[in-house]
């Protein structure tokens, strides 16, 4: 396991902060992403002021609809330029934190992923589902049904499976659909592609619509080629210090048993403290 001081990590942070010539909050988190986050968020965007240029360092496997534009729009009320550095994984909420951005930073390791924000399951409070999962479910029936040689029986077979699925959930989950949609192109067409709504909505397009697996890499050269991000790739002696710090962070969560952890270099905020 990679091992390292809390002094050397912090000196670590400082170094990208000199690199960049910005200041920088680390968030590292493998819980689901939720509102929870915006009050230490809040805390350390207080501590460091009004800046020029803000990096978010940022791993997540992403959370709920409504929080990333809330997070972008927190950090850009501190900022001119807002940055992220992704040094392994942003999917899903996170990735629309990062397409908020007016850059990218991404190495070797970097994953951005489809926009499929995660809600929590109605009955099992600890399990949170893919929003595209009921709608992708209602489609398999359709298609089953439409498909047979004999729509009644195969009806009858589909038939326990549809009675699980409440009008209530479909809906809101529907709903959780339409605002990622509604929040990923305004974080695109307000940021990274101003003046340009007609390519942030068919980058929003592709990135909810073209991907099936939730978990699916969006490496940094697809980002930019397919996609046409504003990616800056990070490589030689910046890069080194991006993926040593990340390695740090995830030392120190797993000796603490941390879900999550945020920083900058004045202060730091454990996430477990407050979720």
């Amino acid at each position: 396991m990679f091992n390292i001081s809390n002094k050397k990590r912090i000196s670590l942070l400082k170094s990208i902060e000199n690199t960049l010539e910005a200041r920088v909050i680390s968030y590292i988190s493998y819980y689901p992403m939720d509102d929870y986050v915006l009050v230490p968020l809040y805390k350390q965007l207080s501590t460091i002021g009004k800046t020029d240029k803000l990096y978010l360092f940022l791993n997540s496997y992403g959370g709920a609809v409504d929080t990333p534009y809330k997070i972008v729009n927190l950090i850009r009320e501190y900022c001119d330029y807002f940055g992220v550095i992704i040094p392994f994984v942003a999917k899903s909420a996170a990735t629309m934190v990062a397409i908020g951005a007016d850059e990218i930073i991404m190495g070797p390791t970097s994953e951005l992923g489809p926009i499929d924000p995660l809600v929590k399951h109605p009955v099992y409070d600890d399990l949170w589902v893919p929003v595209q999962s009921i709608r992708l479910c209602v489609d398999f029936m359709e298609e089953r049904i439409i498909n047979s040689a004999d729509p009644k029986v195969t009806s009858s077979i589909l038939h326990p499976i549809a009675e699980k699925l409440d009008p209530w959930i479909i809906g809101d989950y529907e709903k959780s659909m339409k605002a990622s949609y509604q929040y990923a192109e305004a974080l695109l067409a307000n940021n990274m592609f101003k003046n340009n709504r007609d390519k942030a909505k068919l980058v929003t397009k592709t990135m909810i619509e073209k991907y099936f697996s939730h978990g699916y890499c969006i490496n940094r050269k697809e980002a930019i080629n397919e996609l046409g991000l504003n990616v800056v790739s990070g490589d030689g002696d910046l890069w080194s210090i991006i993926w040593a710090l990340y390695l740090a962070y995830d030392d120190y969560l797993q000796k603490k048993s941390y879900t999550s952890i945020m920083e900058i270099t004045d202060s730091k905020v454990d996430m477990s403290e407050v979720e």
